[in-house]
């Protein structure tokens, strides 16, 4: 349980702003994790202090503008913390290490990001790299490793779950 007097925070990386801005899926599966974004966004997002980062901006602004412009629209009035040497570090550790694979340098630096920043969640659908449960102890040694704590890495169903 955290301190009343400050709301924790999320970094809420790429997938969650796509999944948030996309016309509703017929894959059963990108649906419903569609819903619990919105779900997350709009009835329970007000509990935490949202925070991104230069990295999910320029995600974000990639491909149809118009697309892009509705993405962007959703994050324009969230903190965007700043990008450092600490976090190229260890971003380079997490890939040197394999607790993300070289090929995934932008999921290792969104990890970092968090991390460096001391930020308590890290908020996304990614489940290939970031919220791997058979990655996630090594990414939190790497991270110790450097002395940092990573962030609780989950969806935005676990966040809903989250009792403050």
């Amino acid at each position: 349980m955290l301190s009343t007097d400050r709301k924790p925070r999320v970094y809420i990386e790429t997938t969650i702003i796509s999944y948030l801005a996309a016309r509703l899926s017929r894959d059963v599966t990108i649906a419903n994790r569609q819903r619990l974004t919105q779900q997350f966004w709009y009835e329970h997002a007000h509990r935490f202090e949202l925070v991104i980062s230069p990295t999910v901006i320029s995600e974000i602004n990639r491909g149809d503008t118009e697309a892009a412009l509705s993405r962007f629209n959703l994050v324009s009035d969230i903190t965007r913390l700043p990008m450092s040497d600490a976090i190229s570090n260890l971003t380079q550790n997490l890939l040197d290490t394999g607790a993300v694979p070289r090929n995934a340098e932008t999921d290792a630096t969104h990890i970092a990001i968090a991390a460096v920043h001391n930020i308590e969640y890290l908020a996304t659908w990614n489940y290939k790299h970031i919220t791997n449960v058979h990655k996630r102890q090594h990414i939190e040694q790497v991270c110790r490793d450097n002395d940092f704590r990573s962030a609780i890495i989950c969806t935005p169903a676990a966040l809903i779950e989250v009792n403050l």
